[in-house]
């Protein structure tokens, strides 16, 4: 058998989940056929039986519902007594005894048949309750309800709703068991099981509009037989696919084995680690959701009111937690990576108590790992910026009481990705989306800020990667985007408030770097203004329209702390200040700011000297090295210098590049890949243009080879296989009838198809296969 989310269909199997049967599901039970034990009729075969027993044209064309309406006018007790006697059951298959080990909550049915009364006859711990009998059950944990929408042999009437009208008024003439239906879905998980879902009052319960906008709970279907059409209807409806027959899903039940009794009191350690907890929904601040489409960062708010489309990536996730993984999702900017986390956050208490974390050290993670252990209670902690908190993640998923959910930027994330071992943890891609995905999330744009009749294809065509969140909301949204208002305001504030526009840059500075801004930092940066304690802090207090107060980890109760509405509006206001502007700001901060002022320096230098941030800041070469010089000063680091080395390769300043990679590689060692990986791509860069001969073909070479031996000897294996698949790329543009061209194009396929293994979203790898297969293709021509 084939089951989507296999692992949550697991979970609720043992933890409750309703059914919703119809006639697939009884074909391993016989009734009565005129005097003979037949099994009973699925699809066609009740409107046959029908037309047999009443002598009528057996090629009539009427359907089963026209078949029943007919006879019902001119034979109704010839007719309510054969359904009677054809369905009531006589026989059935034993296997059906292992829906007894299977947490049931509730039983929906259009079948008429006592199949399941047949069944749970057979239980020692729950009965089955008819709701049209004796009404809902309460507080009763022994009691299953069983609603049979179409009516029952049991029952003493003569009433069975088969003909059309019927059908699609059934509900309408019990709003109470149709409401009742409805608040059982949204609720608990459901498994529709032989059932074609094709009547209308069930039709239109599965419509978003019925549940009032909110998500039902998880639902699977079962089919048969696997076709590519089905699927695409269910899966539009929001159905699991399960494939295979009765039978086999009967036997899968025989394996369940269920858990012991988990502990549902609160945890100890939620007291001691309040920072970290999931807030109460009656603190939360309100705000418009319209800030989240428009590019803030996500709130709680937003996650537990605003009713977000949950796409194919969070079920995927989801499934993966119930299978008891931990995972780190990756991706680009503003691609929902934070988004899903939350989400998630608040709706798996039923596989661990939920932590949210934006930052820890690893100090604290021993605290709250030592904390969790002593309870002995499954805990699942979800963390942002992943990179950051490597070695507090290494700690926590040490323990076998945790289960570790982490987010990343997708280039970042190539950088320590060692950190990570693929025997400890499941990697996603969540940049790209789906079809479906992509509308869902154009419907949930409210309306005030939709685009009018602006055509989904628009985001396809012409594309061979899926879209993004951002694209699809870029692509749908008639007002600007956050990060594009931050931009346009930057103009006027440099002229109405200079201060106010340093801080605002300086804000940005230090949160594209993923730090908040201190008071401290804010008051040294601004020193040559001379102003005081309060001055400055009523200047940010007044910027409230830019910058939001910040009470994460990275802050302390003695001063106050801001950052700008999200981080992808930090980054885009550093990528679009002028040059000018941005060389003042780093020589300024770096001549002004002691490290020592700065919250987890160790976090933000892995931004602050970015070799692409200094170019453009200092476009003349010397002046940015002039730069990395006084940087050198107060971090002589081998990441700094290796920084300085790419910058200056970038400046084709290739003879003090290498003399700054020489010295960070004999600070790190030789062996060191990261280093080594840069001193082959600045080797191969310095003679790519260079006039071929046989020293530079061979130097070229050389630089290939190193960019080997970096993915051989090191476990950062999907950063070098990228790296040395751009290379290969290049080199076969620059060397085309060299016949080491195949044997890197070839060799870079094989590194990256290998690594897509365990990330098969990459969007980068992916990009990199089509070029390599295009750069083949050229090559052949040339020949």
């Amino acid at each position: 058998m084939e089951i989507q989310s296999e692992a949550i269909f697991k979970h609720c199997l043992i933890n409750g989940i309703n059914l919703f049967l119809g006639s697939g599901f009884s074909v391993l039970a016989s009734g009565t056929f005129i005097d003979t034990a037949r099994t009973m009729p699925v699809g066609d075969g009740l409107k046959k039986e029908l037309l047999q027993y009443f002598e009528r044209d057996k090629n009539s064309k009427l359907s089963l519902p026209q078949l029943c309406s007919v006879l019902d006018s001119v034979s109704k007790d010839k007719l309510v007594g054969f359904l009677k006697r054809r369905f009531s059951v006589v026989d059935y298959n034993e296997e059906y005894n292992a829906l007894l080990r299977v947490n049931v909550k509730s039983i929906f049915t259009t079948n008429i048949d006592d199949l399941v009364y047949k069944i749970y006859g057979n239980s020692l711990d729950h009965y089955l309750n008819d709701i049209s009998v004796r009404g809902p059950s309460i507080g009763d944990g022994s009691s299953i309800d069983y609603i049979p929408l179409h009516g029952s042999v049991k029952y003493n009437n003569d009433d069975f709703d088969f003909s059309p009208l019927e059908l699609a008024t059934s509900f309408e003439r019990d709003k109470d068991k149709w409401y009742g239906y409805i608040d059982r879905i949204k609720k608990v998980p459901t498994l529709y099981w032989g059932y074609s879902v094709s009547d209308a009052g069930v039709l239109q319960s599965l419509a978003k509009d019925t549940t009032g906008g909110q998500d039902r709970a998880l639902s699977w279907i079962v089919l048969r037989e696997d076709d590519e059409e089905s699927r695409e209807y269910y899966s539009s409806l929001g159905f699991q696919i399960i494939v295979g027959e009765t039978d086999k899903l009967l036997k899968y039940f025989k394996q369940i084995k269920k858990p012991r009794n988990k502990s549902k009191s609160p945890m100890l350690a939620a007291s001691s680690f309040k920072e970290y907890c999931i807030p109460d929904k009656a603190q939360l601040p309100v705000r418009t959701l319209d800030e989240f489409y428009l590019g803030a960062e996500p709130v709680w708010y937003d996650v537990m009111y605003g009713f977000l489309h949950k796409n194919e990536y969070y079920h995927k996730i989801k499934n993966d937690l119930a299978a008891g993984n931990n995972i780190i999702i990756t991706g680009g900017s503003l691609a929902g990576k934070t988004t899903l986390l939350k989400l998630l956050s608040i709706d798996t208490f039923d596989f661990g108590w939920p932590f949210f974390i934006e930052e820890i050290t690893p100090e604290k993670a021993r605290l709250l790992k030592r904390d969790i252990d002593s309870e002995g209670k499954n805990v699942l902690i979800f963390i942002d910026n992943a990179a950051d908190a490597w070695e507090a993640i290494s700690d926590l998923t040490s323990s076998e009481n945790i289960q570790v959910i982490a987010a990343e930027r997708d280039y970042i994330y190539d950088s320590v990705a060692h950190r990570f071992p693929r025997s400890k943890f499941k990697t996603l891609d969540v940049t790209g989306l789906c079809l479906m995905d992509v509308q869902s999330v154009k419907n949930k744009i409210p309306t005030g800020l939709k685009r009018r009749s602006e055509p989904m294809e628009s985001l396809i065509d012409g594309v061979d990667t899926p879209p993004t969140f951002f694209e699809v909301i870029d692509n749908s949204i008639a007002d600007h985007t956050l990060a594009q208002r931050f931009i346009d305001s930057l103009r006027t504030l440099k002229l109405e408030s200079p201060i106010k526009y340093d801080l605002l840059i300086l804000t940005c500075y230090l949160y594209s770097c993923r730090i908040p801004t201190s008071l401290d930092v804010a008051i040294a940066y601004t020193r040559e203004h001379g102003l005081v304690y309060q001055d400055i802090y009523n200047i940010l207090e007044s910027m409230s329209s830019f910058l939001s107060k910040y009470e994460g980890a990275l802050s302390n109760s003695e001063q106050a702390y801001y950052v700008p509405r999200s981080r992808s509006i930090a980054e885009s206001v550093i990528n679009k200040v002028p040059s000018f502007d941005l060389r003042r700001l780093l020589l300024t901060f770096h001549n002004e700011v002691s490290p020592t002022k700065i919250n987890r320096y160790d976090i933000f230098r892995r931004g602050g000297y970015d070799s692409g941030l200094v170019s453009r800041a200092f476009p003349n070469w010397e002046e940015g090295l002039d730069f990395y010089e006084m940087a050198k000063l107060r971090d002589d680091t081998p990441a700094l210098r290796q920084q300085g080395a790419i910058y200056l390769s970038h400046k084709k300043q290739y003879n003090l590049a290498f003399s700054w990679i020489d010295e960070a590689l004999a600070k790190v060692g030789r062996r060191n890949a990261s280093v080594k990986n840069t001193y082959a791509v600045i080797l191969f860069k310095a003679n790519k243009d260079k006039e071929l001969d046989s020293e530079v073909v061979h130097t070229l070479n050389e630089s290939m080879r190193i960019l080997a031996s970096c993915y051989t000897s090191d476990i950062r294996k999907a950063y070098h296989a990228k790296v040395f698949a751009n290379h290969a790329i290049n080199f076969a543009e620059r060397l085309s009838k060299e016949p080491e061209s195949y044997t890197y194009l070839d060799q870079a396929s094989t590194w990256l198809d290998k690594e897509l293994m365990s990330r098969p979203g990459d969007r980068a790898m992916n990009r990199l296969l089509r070029e390599i297969r295009q750069m083949k293709r050229t090559l052949d021509r040339t020949v």
